[in-house]
């Protein structure tokens, strides 16, 4: 729209449009004079308002969809198959992946179970176990193992998963062996199925739960993070325990290994401990007087190692103040042999002032004192 520059307002111009209308906008036309005309954007309210709101439904939609595709929790269910289920905030499977040769024959390509809630996904997978044979009275534990990219599982949620699990199991169970009536068989096959049932129903079920971090570690090491959990409570009963044991066995495998290991560890402690206390009270009363004996005997050489440290001591300390007394009569000597040296050196340099000096150019000598030109005339007429 067209306007015409009509006034300036500090950091804002008066414009009118082509209908005779005054508008005060933001003053972006730099070098612009009033009566210049210039090109404008003039959007009602109502059209701001709208544009806002189409931006804050884009905004919200944007992280609703972020919000949908991006997993944030981790549940892993070890039986052997070991699967992995990618939940997005709102429980909704966006991945499901097999970590062993079981789990991937059991998930396949995984499309089955995508962007469904994760409780029937869960369903559908124990269905599958339950008709695969892949739990039965021998292999009747289920690991579920639970992480969050925030770390943050409530005591709840691990409990709310534990019965979840339990209910579903029993009503596949039931759905796959309908009780019947005892009178509609025969005495024999009614007990038999009984004990058929209470064997299938017989399941034990551990929830845990991880760190992210622990996660990270279980994909780069090719684990699950609920076997890698078991790994290491393994290797503290058992330090030489291999990780590729422990991708092979199944759950329940690994779980009476630990107990065995930890009980035969118990059984030898006790051994040990029965022995020494045994050997020990043995040894009180046959050995007490030698027992005796040998205290006084320790007092005896511990006495005497404390006599032949003062007598060293006392030695020590004779030879430090002779050594004193030999240094000061070498410093005594050296000051007295200095002191002659000095004598010495002193007559000497006097000696050598009192000879005449001879005057090779027949020059007549010089004395330096008149004992010296005494002695120096005798001599002449001696010589006459």
């Amino acid at each position: 729209m067209k306007a015409i520059i009509v006034d300036f307002d500090g950091d804002y111009i008066i414009v009118a449009n082509s209908r005779g209308d005054f508008k005060r906008i933001y003053n972006n036309y730099q070098g612009c004079q009033i009566g210049d005309e210039i090109t404008i954007s003039m959007l009602s309210s109502k059209k701001i308002l709208a544009l806002a709101a189409c931006f804050l439904i884009m905004l919200v939609t944007s992280y609703g969809i972020y919000g949908y595709v991006s997993p944030v929790t981790y549940v892993t269910v070890d039986i052997n198959p070991s699967v992995e289920f990618s939940l997005n905030r709102y429980d909704v499977v966006r991945d499901v992946r097999g970590l062993n040769e079981e789990g991937k024959i059991i998930v396949a390509d995984g499309s089955e179970y995508k962007n469904m809630k994760f409780e029937r996904a869960l369903n559908l997978l124990l269905s599958k176990a339950v008709e695969a044979d892949y739990l039965n009275k021998d292999t009747n534990t289920i690991m579920l193992t639970m992480s969050s990219v925030k770390d943050s599982i409530s005591p709840d949620k691990t409990q709310q998963l534990e019965e979840m699990t339990k209910t579903q199991l029993k009503n596949i169970i039931e759905k796959d062996d309908p009780d019947t009536s005892s009178n509609e068989k025969p005495e024999a096959l009614a007990e038999s199925q009984n004990t058929q049932d209470s064997s299938k129903s017989d399941f034990n079920i551990i929830v845990e739960k991880t760190t992210y971090k622990k996660h990270q570690e279980s994909k780069e090491k090719a684990v699950s993070q609920g076997k890698l959990v078991l790994y290491e409570k393994l290797k503290k009963v058992k330090p030489d325990a291999a990780l590729e044991h422990v991708k092979d066995a199944s759950v329940s495998q690994i779980l009476r290994e630990i107990e065995t290991v930890k009980s035969e560890l118990k059984d030898k402690s006790k051994e040990r401990s029965h022995g020494s206390s045994e050997h020990k009270g043995k040894q009180t009363k046959e050995d007490k007087k030698q027992s005796k004996d040998i205290k006084e005997l320790e007092k005896h050489v511990e006495q005497q190692l404390k006599d032949i440290q003062k007598e060293n001591k006392n030695k020590f300390k004779e030879k430090i103040k002779d050594t004193k007394e030999q240094l000061k009569k070498y410093r005594d000597n050296k000051k007295d042999i200095s002191k002659k040296i000095k004598e010495e050196l002193k007559d000497k340099r006097d000696n050598n002032n009192n000879k005449p000096e001879k005057n090779n150019k027949g020059k007549p000598h010089i004395y330096k004192d008149k004992a010296s030109y005494n002695n120096g005339n005798k001599y002449k007429n001696n010589n006459k």
